[in-house]
């Protein structure tokens, strides 16, 4: 429940960025940000997985790079070994049927332009040969570009995640995640929360936030986890926690 203590890393393990304090202004203050590379190796667990995807969409989001070409190279900096490789490959996999859609889309509007409009059929013959002379890595330049960059590394997360992890975390959090002893109940609901915001949205096989844990959920997982002399606690104060919300029971 309790990530590890972040340890030393060698400098050649990390990728440093400098991001902007507002990513909108390119003159914004720059501020240093270091995180681990990701390898792909044995050695990595499933939270240091899931906090380097954290780490990239913090990376994207602080150099403002909404480029598709732009965050395929930036990653070729943040990963390496099979991480890296297993990236590159998905991008290969998804880069031709891109191409393949853009220049069909581009040579049938060729064909139903009726010629009346010399510019206008000139601009179109010049826009499918542009389409035409795209490479797997400069279609990443098009407005498809991001969303192949997307899948790729949601391919990659579920390639080096466990099997049915999503599954495996929330029958932990139901079944098992109870608080230790030396930890507040506060504390220990905000570890809760943070797995379920974190952490679950970013697991296959949605990769969004509909698969995270209710309040309700996280309420009973609460209740499961914490020692019935907090439980017997709320009864003497009138608390119902099944009739109240997550930030009710904070």
């Amino acid at each position: 429940m309790v990530p590890e203590p972040t340890t030393l890393i060698k400098k050649e393990d990390l990728a440093q960025v400098d991001l902007l304090s507002d990513p909108a202004d390119a003159n914004s203050t720059k501020v240093k940000f270091a995180f681990k590379i990701l390898k792909g190796g044995h050695g990595e667990v499933a939270h240091d997985v899931i906090q380097w995807f954290i780490n990239v969409e913090r990376a994207f989001t602080g150099l403002n790079s909404n480029n598709g070409l732009l965050r395929y190279q930036m990653l070729q900096q943040f990963a390496c070994g099979s991480a890296l490789s297993g990236f590159n490959h998905n991008i290969l996999v998804q880069a031709g049927p891109a191409r393949a859609g853009l220049v069909a889309t581009a040579q049938a509007a060729v064909n139903r332009d009726d010629g009346t409009n010399a510019a206008r059929a000139q601009g179109l013959n010049d826009h499918l040969a542009a389409m035409q002379a795209l490479t797997n890595e400069t279609v990443l330049a098009q407005n498809v570009g991001t969303g192949i960059v997307t899948t790729a590394l949601q391919q990659l997360a579920t390639i080096l995640l466990p099997t049915k992890i999503l599954q495996r975390v929330k029958h932990y959090l139901r079944w098992e995640a109870r608080k230790p002893v030396d930890m507040g109940v506060r504390e220990y609901l905000m570890h809760i929360l943070r797995i379920n915001t974190q952490e679950i949205p970013r697991l296959p096989p949605h990769f969004n936030a509909t698969q995270s844990l209710s309040d309700n959920e996280i309420i009973d997982i609460l209740l499961f986890g914490t020692p019935k002399s907090w439980q017997r606690e709320m009864d003497h104060q009138g608390i119902d926690p099944l009739a109240s919300t997550v930030l009710n029971m904070m």
